[in-house]
């Protein structure tokens, strides 16, 4: 696939959140298992061809063209090409203080080290561009098309989780979406929202006390309510102001709610926060 191997390594930090610290490509000889050290960083693999075999906690995958890996900080690993058929590869190593939430959005969760993504080349070219643009020293470039890359996995996984639910989960969650997107909006209620899935109100309802535990008003009430604690302890806007962006048209009545729901006045509750502050 390659002509052979290229690295890029550096020790330049470019952030605490994200960055580089290596990437490269090989094309991968054929070669007796051997213990890899532990290493103080994140790697991820991206399979261009070929097969091998990922040793990681115990567990043996075998991964071939469109495959990724990933190997943890601190973590015993090894991984081979198959004879006969070797792999070459693409890597990224990289540290921050958002690694870790990042991939757990890409789908690499608990004990989960390996993804696919098959569907066309669009990895493999965020792959490359990273190793292209930190080999002439644009490391930013080189960050911009890392964040690219694990978005794309993360867009992915989000898909697979909406196609593993079953019927009544995938109405519950599409619920749950239009409420936190309008939650806003002063005709956001219990009807349109059941018009709007396509369900029966009083099923609507069976769903939610079942999997949220509230019932579909209750849970609106809730979350805007939690919205407006936050707008008043972060932002500067008037109470009447707020009511209008958590979706009241009627600043008594939201006062009212978010008392009954908080045990406490929203004029008292910033009072509150900023005397802390």
């Amino acid at each position: 696939m390659f002509d052979s191997i290229g690295i890029f390594l550096t020790d330049e930090k470019i952030g605490e959140e994200l960055y580089i610290y290596e990437c490269g490509y090989e094309d991968v000889k054929p070669r007796d298992p051997y213990q890899y050290e532990q290493i103080d960083y994140y790697l991820l693999h991206y399979v261009i061809s070929g097969e091998g075999l990922f040793f990681i906690n115990g567990d043996v995958h075998k991964l071939g063209a469109g495959d990724l890996f990933l190997i943890p900080p601190h973590t015993d690993n090894n991984y081979y090409p198959l004879i006969g058929n070797p792999w070459s590869y693409r890597w990224i190593g990289f540290k921050g203080t958002i690694c870790d939430e990042l991939l757990k959005k890409c789908g690499f969760n608990g004990d989960k080290f390996t993804l696919s993504y098959t569907k066309d080349d669009f990895v493999e070219k965020q792959f490359s561009q990273v190793f292209n643009d930190c080999t002439k020293g644009k490391l930013h470039a080189g960050l911009g098309h890392l964040y690219i890359l694990l978005n794309t996995l993360m867009v992915e996984y989000e898909s697979e989780l909406r196609y593993s639910f079953n019927e009544a989960e995938k109405y519950v969650k599409w619920a749950l979406d239009i409420i936190h997107e309008r939650y806003h909006q002063t005709d956001l209620t219990v009807a349109a929202l059941a018009e709007e899935i396509n369900v029966d109100r009083t099923y609507l309802f069976r769903l939610f006390k079942t999997y949220v535990k509230y019932s579909p008003q209750q849970y609106i009430i809730h979350y805007r309510m939690n919205k407006a604690s936050d707008l008043l302890r972060k932002s500067r806007f008037s109470i009447s102001e707020i009511s209008e962006l958590v979706g009241f048209n009627n600043t008594p009545h939201f006062s009212k709610l978010f008392t009954k729901h908080k045990s406490i006045s929203p004029a008292a509750y910033r009072k509150q926060f900023l005397k802390k502050v």
